[in-house]
């Protein structure tokens, strides 16, 4: 009887812990090649918006000021707007654990 409760108990325990689901999250960041000759760029996710103001010869890291920067979202697809007031991006992107990083050209 005492192994059959033991048993149970386990049971019990991994069938809980197996139910439990850990949520994850992504960074993104928006940013534009040296002299793409767009201006300042405004880039929004969900309603929430961040500017592009700076431009890089290469990927810049996570975090670079100047890129557009969007932390801790949920890992999924999303989509995505952004216009320096003449030219305009739409577009989707898949968020993973980490940073991604997508290039307005």
């Amino acid at each position: 009887m005492k192994k059959i409760i033991k048993f149970s108990i386990v049971l019990f325990i991994t069938i809980l812990f197996s139910n439990c689901s850990k949520t994850e999250y992504g960074n993104v960041i928006f940013w534009q090649q040296t002299g793409s000759g767009f201006g300042i760029t405004v880039v929004e996710i969900d309603g929430i918006k961040s500017d592009i103001s700076s431009e890089y010869t290469f990927p810049p890291d996570c975090g670079s000021s100047g890129c557009a920067v969007f932390n801790n979202l949920e890992t999924g697809t999303y989509n995505f707007s952004a216009t320096d007031g003449t030219n305009n991006w739409t577009g989707a992107i898949t968020v993973s654990e980490g940073c991604l990083k997508r290039e307005l050209d």
